[in-house]
């Protein structure tokens, strides 16, 4: 797993829709600070994947494969800025 970092690889993921309506919830998405909690980036993996509902975003497109396992690869090499 080659590095990933959030601001380059991560946060380009989300939408400046997704940023802005998740912000309403206390959803930092663009923050990587806030991201970087083990619990806040377990939450949206799993809402993103589906484990948890409602599925992100909202009404799709859902992330493929690739788009998720690099929030996963960012997660497990240790939330790298």
């Amino acid at each position: 797993m080659a590095d990933v970092s959030f601001e380059r690889d991560i946060k380009p993921l989300f939408t400046d829709d997704d940023i802005d309506h998740m912000e309403g919830f206390g959803v930092l998405l663009a923050d990587h600070a806030w991201m970087s909690q083990p619990g806040n980036a377990k939450n949206v993996y799993e809402y993103i994947t589906g484990e948890q509902e409602p599925r992100m975003p909202p009404g799709g497109p859902y992330w493929d494969d690739a788009k998720t396992k690099l929030l996963s690869d960012w997660i497990e090499g240790g939330y790298q800025p």
